[in-house]
């Protein structure tokens, strides 16, 4: 399998850029996962102590439909320590 990123998006409350859509290959399957709209960032320093990114996205085989997902990205605000 290959998760190849092809746009990202950059949040104006924190700075943090995310590559929000994605492409993935998986043998003959080829599939672009993009979010169903890309302010979808959570910042929840108050608890967890970290800001992500995880949300509804789309993915789309041949430039069609072909399914809902969710998708979550940690690590780009800066390295979380578990």
């Amino acid at each position: 399998m290959r998760f190849i990123p092809r746009r990202e998006w950059r949040s104006a409350r924190t700075g943090t850029t995310y590559p929000v859509t994605w492409q993935i290959r998986a043998g003959d399957l080829e599939l672009v996962i993009e979010p169903l709209f890309d302010d979808q960032e959570h910042d929840t320093r108050a608890s967890t102590g970290t800001i992500y990114w995880e949300g509804a996205v789309k993915a789309l085989r041949d430039a069609k439909p072909a399914g809902l997902g969710y998708l979550e990205l940690t690590g780009y605000w800066k390295r979380m320590n578990l």
